[in-house]
């Protein structure tokens, strides 16, 4: 059983999709209900749109979107104004350089230091780029580069993830 929530995701869906359906004399609109496939990925909703989502349907004005959270006691529904659920970009990123035995540094093009000073760049973004008032995250969630202790890598490998708002 894959247990992250899908369940609650669905019964909600329904359940709103029904109390809609039932007081559709104090709303006015296009009602269009969307259940994202893959959504813990991000890969579902890049399918849909890529398939022409907002081509078959029209481009709502408004959405509402919906996570559990397995924190809030039960029987309770958090709510917040504004945004409140990120999209995500994902960065894989590759930094070539020349490789080499680790005791002769100068005749190789270290691309762990690059990655290093790149990594110190990143999280310098939001605490120096972005202004105090507005919501940013940059996270370097992973860095993978060579094999041995004694060998500068060709390449390093640094994973960057950005939750955007807008």
């Amino acid at each position: 059983m894959h247990a992250c929530g899908h369940d609650i995701h669905m019964t909600c869906f329904i359940g709103t999709a029904r109390l809609l359906v039932k007081s559709r004399d104090q709303w006015n609109g296009t009602l269009l209900m969307v259940a994202q496939p893959a959504e813990e990925r991000g890969a579902g909703a890049r399918a849909m749109l890529a398939k022409g989502l907002f081509k078959k349907f029209p481009l709502p004005n408004f959405a509402v979107a919906l996570h559990n959270d397995a924190g809030m006691p039960a029987g309770q529904v958090g709510i917040c104004p504004g945004n409140a659920l990120a999209g995500v970009d994902s960065v894989d990123l590759t930094i070539r350089g020349v490789s080499g035995h680790g005791g002769y540094p100068s005749t190789t093009k270290d691309p762990v230091v690059l990655a290093a000073q790149t990594v110190l760049s990143l999280q310098t973004i939001v605490s120096r780029e972005v202004p105090a008032i507005q919501p940013a995250v940059v996270t370097v969630g992973s860095i993978h580069g060579g094999t041995k202790h004694s060998i500068i890598p060709e390449e390093v490998k640094p994973q960057i993830n950005c939750p955007v708002l807008r």
